[in-house]
C-alpha cells in the first residue's frame, strides 16, 4: 500500500511505532499518532472509544479535521447504542464498517452520525484489558470514498499497533503502581524485614530496621545478626539450619538496643531458594514491645495481688468466725452498723477471692 506522499504501509506502520514508543508521553504520543492517521486515511474525525462496564462509553482520545469534538465534554456517562446489525459485522469480520448511515438500525446512533456529518465510518477493536470494549475509530465527512478492503487490512494493522502501545502503557502504569505499593509496604506497613545469607550476614534492611542503628542500610549491611540483637532465644546454628527445611517457619524472640530503650521484637525466618547454589534467609519481624511490658505489668499485678489475698485472708476469715460465733448464741442485738459493714465486707471479699483463685475459695468454704 503506497500513501499520497510515496510512503508504504510498513513504513508507516514502523513509523507510528516509533512515535508511540518515545519516552515523551503516551498522550501527547497518541494525540499526534491519531492526527497522522487521520491525515493518512482522509478521514475527518479520529477516536478511540472506550465501552465501559456499565455499558456506557468514553473518548479517551479524538483528532478532527476542523478541531471541533465529536462528543463535547458534558462531565455525565454516554449510554453505549447497541445495532445487533453491527454485533453481527463485527463477529463476522471483527470489525464494523458503517458504508452507509441508512444502514444502521439504532435510531440514537443514526441521529448522532447524521447531526456530525458522517457519510460512513470504520471500528476497529483495540485489545485492551482495562475496558469491556475498545475501539479505534475513522469516520468521513466529507470524502464519500469508502475504504477498500486492502485499507481496511492496512487500518487492522494499524489498530493492533496502536493496540499493542496502549496495553504496554496500561501494564507499565500498574507496574510502577505495584512497586510504590511493595516499597510503601517493605518500608512502613511491615515493622522489620531483613535478608540474610547462609551464614547470617545482612544482605538487606528496610528503613524501619536500620534506622534503630543509623541513617543508612550502610550501617548494618554485612554485620551478622548475632551482632546487632543483644539477645536471642534460639542459637545462631538453628537460624542457619533453616535452609535445610524450606517448608517450615521459624520463630523466634531478640531484643535489640535502640539508644537506652530495649525493642522486643518477634521473627518469622523462612529460606528463599535464589538458584541451585544460592540459598538466602528473610526475616519479617514485628515489634512486641507493647506486649512484653503490658505481660510484665501484669505479672507484677499478680504477685502483688497474691500477697494482698495471702495478708487478707486471715483478717477475714478472724471477723468471719467472729461474727457467725455472735449468731450462733442468738445475740441479734449485736448486729449492729459495724456488725452490718462487717457482712458487707465479707461478701466483697468472696467475690475477689473468686476471681482470684480456687485455692482461696475452698479456704472459705472449708471454714
Amino acid at each position: 500500500m503506497q500513501t499520497e506522499n510515496n510512503i508504504t504501509g510498513a513504513e508507516f506502520l514502523s513509523d507510528l511505532n516509533v512515535l508511540l514508543s518515545t519516552s515523551v508521553g503516551l498522550n501527547r504520543n497518541v494525540k499526534l499518532a491519531l492526527k497522522k492517521l487521520g491525515e493518512h486515511e482522509r478521514a475527518d474525525q479520529v477516536y478511540i472509544v472506550s465501552i465501559n462496564h456499565d455499558m456506557t462509553f468514553t473518548i479517551s482520545e479524538e483528532w478532527t479535521r476542523t478541531g471541533v469534538s465529536v462528543f463535547p465534554e458534558s462531565g455525565e456517562k454516554c449510554g453505549f447504542y447497541y445495532d445487533r446489525k453491527l454485533e453481527q459485522d463485527l463477529e463476522r469480520d471483527n470489525y464494523i464498517y458503517i458504508r452507509d448511515i441508512n444502514d444502521v438500525t439504532n435510531e440514537s446512533l443514526k441521529n448522532i452520525m447524521q447531526a456530525t456529518g458522517v457519510n460512513c465510518a470504520i471500528f476497529l477493536p483495540l485489545y485492551i484489558s482495562s475496558h469491556l470494549f475498545s475501539f479505534l475509530c475513522l469516520s468521513r465527512c466529507h470524502h464519500e470514498e469508502p475504504w477498500s478492503g486492502d485499507e481496511i487490512a492496512f487500518l487492522v494493522q494499524v489498530a493492533s499497533v496502536l493496540s499493542g502501545a496502549l496495553e504496554k502503557e496500561l501494564i507499565l502504569r500498574k507496574l510502577v503502581k505495584h512497586h510504590a505499593l511493595y516499597q510503601d509496604f517493605v518500608e512502613n506497613r511491615v515493622d522489620y524485614i531483613l535478608r540474610l545469607n547462609r551464614h547470617l550476614h545482612i544482605s538487606f534492611s528496610n528503613k524501619t530496621f536500620y534506622s534503630l542503628f543509623g541513617d543508612s542500610p550502610d550501617d548494618i549491611i554485612g554485620s551478622r545478626i548475632g551482632e546487632l540483637m543483644t539477645e536471642m532465644d534460639i542459637s545462631s546454628k538453628k537460624l542457619e539450619e533453616v535452609v535445610k527445611f524450606p517448608e517450615d517457619l521459624l520463630t523466634f524472640n531478640a531484643k535489640v538496643m535502640r539508644d537506652d530503650e530495649v525493642v522486643f521484637i518477634e521473627w518469622y525466618a523462612y529460606p528463599v531458594r535464589l538458584d541451585r547454589d544460592h540459598t538466602e534467609i528473610h526475616l519479617v519481624g514485628h515489634d512486641v514491645t507493647r506486649f512484653k511490658e503490658m505481660e510484665r505489668e501484669l505479672t507484677l499485678l499478680k504477685t502483688e495481688l497474691q500477697t494482698f489475698s495471702e495478708t487478707m485472708y486471715p483478717m477475714w476469715k478472724s471477723i468471719k468466725d467472729n461474727l457467725s460465733g455472735e449468731n450462733e448464741i442468738g445475740n441479734n442485738e449485736s448486729f449492729d452498723n459495724l456488725s452490718q459493714k462487717a457482712m458487707a465486707f465479707n461478701r466483697l471479699y468472696e467475690e475477689l477471692l473468686s476471681k482470684i483463685g480456687y485455692k482461696f475459695v475452698a479456704n472459705a468454704y472449708r471454714s
